[in-house]
């Protein structure tokens, strides 16, 4: 075999860097893709480093750090990948801001990609990047670029539908999307919600002329084996809740809220509507309310989504496409509906909006220019995308609660006090100090905030000292930071309503109030009650004679919402169970190997999307 040549060299090193230097001078339309992307990324980080910490993130936000040795294949009411995948972060970034929220930002950020390659499958390039550009810059999925499931959830769910389309267009059983409808689902159980969608596609898609009884036996079969797939990878948290149950006589919050299995139910009752069963009674409220909440959050993008429907509805050939959308919208939102009404669960709708928006925007530029010429078509194009990029950074939320009545750039030029006082802890304050934090602080977010200190809320200050009195030992001067919440409630928000409770620490912040104020961290985030000329938390620092033993105390008192945090240690985590016997042995060994290869897949997928495009394989 001949030796490659010396100068052949330089060209094979040059191939791809050449190749990308002629795709972004090219005239290909795609190269545009890039600056959505770039926009869509940019202000996904800048939420996810900025805005003011919602409640439910900071239920689910302490429960990653340490996850990895927790030991759980699943948790009380959530599914585990993205703890794991999460805490993965935390070992690579530390617990900030932004790699609490880097999951909604990584997944939310390719999902926009994602984007682009469905509706490119299904329309032209000039859709696909009119759909990802409203997807960027979609306020309501920006918004929400938090601690939470859904925006990894719905990369999971879109990846599913690329997937159904695109084998099914190639004869191929769509195996690929069951695989990704069972990551979805190991991200957030909600996402089994989205199944049924995919089951009724097969009888659109595989229609033809044929006997009806080879065509139903023929689908359900195939019905059966996508169904299988997917409830292979959720099998983690059904092994999860048999060896729970078969130790404990427990289940998880989903079972004891949907199926009452025993008096589970009463160790939920009043934890963030486990409670509350299925919400039929209120079906119509929920519905008007939450149709009303997205069109306030996005209302551009609903009425483009609208038009884009209405003018796909006339298409005979894209049908099938649209009948699967509606069914996936129709399916998630109904379920949700009657199971929960929190807004950031309803992101999931947003991608399917963008690929009905990008159509409908598309046919209106077909309208407005027609009159014009190749250059004034440029420019009419021009100042209506520049028009929706200003109407989406300064007009939406339009209506909308207290909280949300701010804009995107609002979000862009300041942080909230929770995210500076995480960012001074880490950079500035000793890690062998005791901290002694406010308890108008949400307990969550104290947990978050100083789960790697030895911290103490302050309701229990008197305790601790008592303790200390009672203790054999000497005393030694000891590190103290107090930490105060200055607007007298830091995330709790009924702080109002208990006047001697507040009091009660007003009187505990007199005692460090003589002591020259460490750090003042103000308001920011975009919010009313985090303006930024507002002291949101002062930081006290001093010395008081304690015995090093004090510090084991306030490490005991460490608990947050069923778990304690960093889940050490692991006899006090709430779902821990004892697994005896061969079988249930087997099956918690077959779920240990379904999350490590979810593990696995959720790190792959990302880089398929890149192949995709850089192949132009859609």
């Amino acid at each position: 075999m001949d030796n490659p040549k010396v100068e052949d060299l330089p060209k094979i090193k040059k191939s791809i860097l050449d190749r990308s230097i002629d795709f972004i001078f090219s005239n290909d339309e795609r190269r545009w893709l890039i600056l959505i992307f770039i926009l869509g990324v940019i202000l996904r980080f800048f939420v996810a480093n900025n805005v003011s910490f919602l409640g439910d993130e900071m239920v689910h936000g302490p429960h990653i750090i340490g996850f990895l040795h927790s030991g759980l294949i699943s948790t009380f009411a959530h599914s585990p990948l993205w703890f794991y995948l999460g805490d993965m972060v935390f070992k690579i970034f530390e617990v900030t801001a932004f790699s609490t929220r880097f999951l909604s930002f990584f997944y939310g950020s390719l999902s926009i990609l994602l984007v682009y390659l469905i509706t490119v499958k299904i329309f032209n390039i000039r859709v696909a990047l009119l759909s990802s550009f409203l997807f960027s810059v979609s306020y309501f999925t920006i918004r929400y670029t938090l601690a939470e499931m859904d925006h990894s959830a719905s990369f999971f769910l879109l990846f599913a539908i690329y997937f159904f389309i695109t084998q099914n267009e190639k004869g191929k059983f769509p195996y690929l999307a069951a695989v990704c409808l069972g990551l979805a689902s190991l991200i957030k159980t909600l996402s089994l919600f989205f199944v049924p969608a995919f089951l009724i596609a097969f009888l659109i898609f595989d229609f033809k002329r044929e006997s009806k009884k080879e065509y139903f036996i023929k689908n359900i079969k195939k019905c059966l084996l996508f169904g299988l797939i997917v409830v292979l990878f959720f099998s983690p948290i059904l092994i999860h809740n048999y060896l729970w149950y078969t130790d404990k006589g427990m289940v998880d919050e989903y079972f004891a809220q949907y199926f009452d299995i025993g008096n589970v139910r009463q160790a939920y009752a009043g934890q963030l509507g486990y409670d509350s069963g299925l919400l039929s009674c209120r079906f119509f409220e929920g519905t008007f309310k939450m149709l009303s909440y997205i069109f306030m959050m996005d209302p551009l993008i609903v009425i483009l989504g609208i038009m884009g429907l209405v003018f796909l509805s006339f298409s005979i050939e894209k049908r099938k496409y649209l009948l699967l959308f509606i069914f996936f919208e129709l399916f998630g939102f109904v379920l949700l509906i009657l199971s929960n009404w929190l807004p950031t669960h309803y992101t999931t709708m947003m991608p399917v909006l963008c690929i009905f928006g990008g159509y409908g925007l598309s046919r209106i530029f077909d309208y407005v220019t027609r009159p014009f010429s190749g250059g004034g078509r440029k420019k009419i194009t021009f100042f209506i995308i520049i028009a929706i990029l200003l109407f989406q950074f300064f007009l939406v939320p339009v209506g909308t609660p207290v909280i949300e009545k701010t804009n995107l750039v609002n979000h862009l030029t300041s942080r909230c006090g929770a995210v500076q006082m995480r960012d001074y802890a880490v950079d500035k304050m000793d890690k062998n100090s005791l901290v002694i934090a406010d308890s108008r602080i949400y307990r969550g977010r104290i947990a978050w905030l100083f789960n790697d200190f030895h911290y103490l809320e302050s309701a229990y200050l008197s305790q601790l000292l008592e303790a200390n009195k009672n203790m054999s030992g000497t005393d030694i001067a000891m590190n103290i930071y107090f930490v105060e919440c200055a607007v007298d409630d830091c995330g709790w928000g009924t702080i109002k309503n208990q006047p001697d409770f507040n009091q009660s620490m007003e009187n505990i912040v007199s005692l460090f109030s003589q002591i020259p104020v460490e750090k003042t961290l103000y308001g920011g985030g975009g919010y009313e009650e985090e303006k930024t000329t507002i002291p949101v938390y002062r930081v006290y620092k001093t010395q008081i004679p304690l015995k090093p033993q004090v510090l084991q105390i306030a490490d005991s008192t460490h608990d947050w919402f069923y778990y304690p945090v960093n889940y050490l240690p692991k006899e006090k985590i709430f779902d821990r169970y004892s697994v005896n016997g061969f079988f249930d042995n087997l099956l918690y060994k077959l779920a240990w190997l379904i999350l490590i290869i979810s593990i696995v897949i959720a790190l792959i997928l990302p880089l398929v999307i890149f192949f995709k495009l850089f192949n132009n394989s859609q």
